[in-house]
């Protein structure tokens, strides 16, 4: 892992230094860059960020491959692969410029927006962007380039042959999917964990409005526009937690909102639900359209497959099995093939959208995760058999996205539940609230009891375990300062350290801290030690998740124990919070 980490910091070095020379060459003034000059409007295309794109042309095909820290092009006409060039660690989206001679890649785990030449794949510029950059697009007139950045709730605009910050915008929490209207006017922003579209005028680039599709949404991570111009479609899931009698079908519902991007409301009588058009599936993750824009493409991370939704009639009217993990799809031009892009099993579906059946697959990358932890995650991602969950509902991921959690607190049978990271797992046992799973094996209890599926065999419950053990603590986007050093002292001082000791900050033990109540809690009043590592990606805190921030966990409203605000001062409260929400550092 020290050695991964070591390439890792190579890389950054290496593509900044190569960003640094490029700008020096730049004669461009900053009023010519923020020009905004439209392509002609016979032109004008809408356009969203996916982990698959094709070529204007359609000659190449490009996804990005998370895992390998590459991206792949693929020639359409031998459906061979062209290179696989390696671009830093996580990349999420990538989108090719409207002249077809570039890809732009946010790379998410180092901060990076990376440029291509898109025949050769050779590098030809980098630049640092916000906290896990996500989404990626262009202008139409292809002169900008625009990032979401997921960890730093904001977006940023880049000169795209400078590759130079334009702007940086401060939107709601976890940005994610991106769109672009077809007359380049308006850019639509998913948020992850909520069922927000925000909508950014892309003239005076400031938010112009917010519309709010359900505090119960989420899992957005991916937004396309149909080809009338008129409609925006956010694939989700809806976690249904204020369900008290949990069944397989009454906790996660798959979901297509549709946005009437003229009012920027919901069309509530347009609201896809999946389970009803086409049949249970589990975590929509991307959409397509056909040409004429009649037919829309929904693909299905965890159930691995694709819905077919006539939308003149609002039902299905086909499905088609694809690989593993599929999390993006892009549809040609003459409306009969589809390419889908299964992130898992690192290949593409080659779709016949006349008889809706997989012609193909096409490889594109060897995953170099270790053969048990690789299977491991297709496990963890999938719903996609009995053994696993009951009619394709629940993945282990439908509520720990990409490892982490879905913000949201549960009521289980054991009483209220905050969802925790996995990350880190390896070193914070024991596991859950109530400390109920001992080690990574218990797992599999979960499979049977949360996902309704009829458990895993030996072989592969020591897979799943594989993963778990393999999954590491994010770091901080929040740096240290002298304000956290401070903090730490603080922290150290008053005795927080007697139950968050050590490296991965848990005793390991379980405390009653004045939290629980007795009538809604199946076990004792006493809780895991949470680690405190991953704080600034974990709220709402607290084992009920009635904490929205760290000042309302140390204000006694939850008990006595974790009481700060009449201790220490404001200012010393402040230190405080800083040094735990920049818990790991990337020291």
């Amino acid at each position: 892992m020290r050695d991964r980490r070591q390439l890792q910091l190579t890389y950054m070095v290496i593509v900044v230094l190569i960003f640094v020379f490029f700008s020096s060459c730049s004669n461009k003034t900053s009023q010519e860059l923020l020009t905004i000059q439209t392509i002609p409007e016979q032109s004008w295309v809408a356009a969203w960020s996916s982990t698959i794109t094709l070529s204007p042309d359609e000659n190449r095909l490009y996804v990005v491959n998370s895992d390998s820290g590459s991206v792949t092009a693929v020639d359409t006409d031998s459906e061979t692969v062209m290179w696989e060039v390696p671009v830093g660690v996580g990349p999420s989206t990538l989108a090719v410029s409207p002249g077809s001679d570039r890809l732009y890649v946010a790379v998410r785990n180092d901060d990076l927006l990376v440029a291509l030449d898109a025949y050769t794949g050779e590098h030809i510029g980098a630049t640092v962007t916000g906290s896990e950059p996500y989404g990626v697009i262009t202008s139409v007139d292809g002169k900008t380039v625009i990032v979401s950045e997921s960890a730093s709730d904001s977006v940023s605009f880049f000169d795209a042959a400078q590759l130079e910050l334009l702007k940086h915008l401060d939107v709601r929490s976890r940005p994610r999917g991106l769109a672009v209207s077809s007359d380049g006017r308006s850019l639509y922003i998913t948020h992850f964990l909520k069922g927000d579209l925000t909508v950014v005028d892309l003239v005076s680039r400031v938010v112009r409005t917010v519309t709010e599709t359900g505090s119960e949404n989420n899992a957005s991570q991916h937004v396309a526009i149909d080809p009338a111009g008129g409609r925006a479609y956010m694939p989700h899931i809806r976690s249904r937690v204020n369900n008290p009698n949990l069944a397989f079908d009454t906790t996660l519902q798959p979901l297509v909102t549709v946005v009437d991007l003229k009012t920027d409301r919901i069309i509530t009588r347009e609201l896809l639900g999946l389970d009803a058009v086409d049949q249970p599936v589990g975590m929509p993750s991307a959409v397509a359209f056909s040409p004429d824009g009649t037919t829309l493409y929904v693909v299905n991370a965890s159930s691995n497959d694709i819905s077919v939704v006539d939308l003149s009639m609002g039902f299905g009217i086909g499905h088609i099995e694809v690989g593993d993990n599929p999390k993006g799809i892009v549809v040609t031009t003459n409306g009969t093939t589809a390419y889908v892009h299964n992130v898992l099993s690192g290949d593409l579906s080659v779709v016949d959208l006349d008889n809706f059946v997989e012609n193909d697959r096409i490889p594109v990358t060897t995953n170099p995760l270790p053969p048990d932890v690789l299977a491991g995650k297709i496990l963890f991602h999938s719903s996609d058999r009995i053994e696993l969950a009951k009619d394709q509902w629940i993945s282990c991921a439908s509520c720990h996205f990409e490892s982490g959690h879905d913000g949201r607190t549960w009521i289980l049978s054991e009483g209220l539940r905050n969802t925790t990271s996995i990350k880190g797992l390896s070193a914070t046992a024991p596991f859950h609230w109530s400390g109920d799973r001992s080690d990574l094996f218990d797992f599999n209890s979960t499979v049977v009891e949360r996902q309704f599926g009829t458990g895993l065999s030996e072989e592969e419950n020591a897979q799943l375990a594989a993963f778990l053990g393999f999954e590491e603590f994010s770091s901080s986007p929040f740096l240290k300062t002298e304000a956290t050093e401070r903090g730490r002292l603080i922290f150290e001082t008053m005795g927080c350290t007697n139950c968050h000791v050590g490296k991965t900050f848990t005793d390991g033990l379980l405390h009653e801290v004045g939290t629980g109540n007795r009538l809604d809690e199946r076990f004792d009043l006493e809780f895991n030690t949470p680690t405190l590592l991953g704080l600034w990606d974990s709220a709402p805190y607290l084992h009920h998740g009635q904490a929205d921030t760290l000042y309302e966990v140390f204000s006694g409203k939850h008990g006595q124990e974790h009481a700060l605000n009449f201790k220490i001062s404001d200012s010393d409260l402040n230190d405080v919070v800083a040094y735990l929400l920049s818990l790991p550092s990337s020291d």
